[in-house]
């Protein structure tokens, strides 16, 4: 019931994506892992933002997306919920990290160290919640002004 109660908090009401077929043979050699840096893996692309717009008209747009996208059913500023406490995010994460994690958590759960503790910590996978690349300046305008 639990499970249940995560994936509708966070869920963004897509289908789950098909799963990857079984490795053709299992004697072929790892690949060996991409280096990951404080950014995350760069493979994972994400756009350049600059720095986090800090005036009304983005926070109040960001508070709505935040809304919209159901991300205080699992975060929350100040105590922790499903997903850790998002106070001092911007403080303990870098701005592409952060992206990265939002626009690609599954991956970033196999790829980033960080990211796979966090995944330990919570035993919950962060749901891709579709967030654009020109919603995520906004998104984390109202992040920062919350004491993310």
């Amino acid at each position: 019931m639990l499970a249940l109660l995560i994936f509708v908090a966070c869920g963004s009401g897509e289908s789950a994506p098909a799963l990857p077929a079984p490795a053709a043979a299992a004697s072929a050699a790892p690949a060996a892992p991409a280096a990951v840096g404080p950014d995350g893996p760069a493979e994972i692309a994400v756009a350049a933002l600059g720095d986090i717009p800090a005036d009304a008209a983005s926070v109040g747009e960001g508070e709505k997306i935040y809304g919209a996208k159901g991300c205080g059913g699992c975060h929350s500023f100040g105590s922790k919920l499903v997903g850790p406490d998002l106070v001092g995010l911007t403080g303990r994460r870098t701005t592409p990290w952060i992206q990265r994690m939002i626009q690609e958590p599954d991956t970033m759960t196999k790829k980033d160290p960080a990211a796979r503790e966090l995944f330990k910590a919570h035993m919950v996978q962060m749901p891709k919640q579709g967030v654009t690349d020109a919603d995520m300046p906004k998104l984390l305008a109202f992040i920062k002004s919350k004491g993310g």
